[in-house]
């Protein structure tokens, strides 16, 4: 029994949905994980920027304000939302934390941001209540691992 070019094209229109699917879901994905980096990346900025003399209101300005072009220029329009939450962790203070907890803080950051995506929607507060959980979460991770390992 041979195949003809519509059997063919009729095999293939039945796949297409499982290949659209799972295309949407790559591209949630991969939405996602730049999400997450540029909250951390924001966080990153900011707070480098904050050690290298600006204060920490125009840091997370001009990082919040890049956040924005890119999200602009690329099409992504929660990057700007997400890179301004990441500023806000890196606005942390020089004294208290090193650029890795507010790396890693910056990561949490954009996780709850996506959690919390269709939550409070319309909301006010939302970026910096995201921020403040994420920071500290990360405070009370490393708390915790001092008093086990003391």
């Amino acid at each position: 029994m041979a195949f003809s070019k519509k059997d063919a094209a009729s095999i293939r229109a039945r796949q297409s949905p499982k290949k659209d699917y799972f295309r949407t879901k790559i591209k949630r994905m991969l939405n996602h994980l730049i999400l997450i980096f540029s909250s951390s990346l924001g966080a990153a900025a900011t707070y480098m920027l904050h050690k290298n003399g600006l204060s920490v209101v125009v840091a997370s300005c001009i990082v919040g304000l890049l956040g924005a072009l890119f999200g602009h220029l690329f099409n992504l329009p929660h990057l700007a939302l997400v890179v301004f939450a990441g500023t806000f962790v890196g606005m942390t203070s020089t004294n208290l934390a090193s650029l890795g907890l507010v790396v890693l803080g910056g990561l949490v950051c954009g996780i709850i941001y996506i959690l919390s995506l269709k939550l409070f929607v319309g909301f006010g507060g939302k970026l910096g209540t995201t921020a403040f959980l994420s920071t500290l979460f990360v405070w009370g991770l490393f708390y915790l691992l001092q008093k086990i390992t003391l």
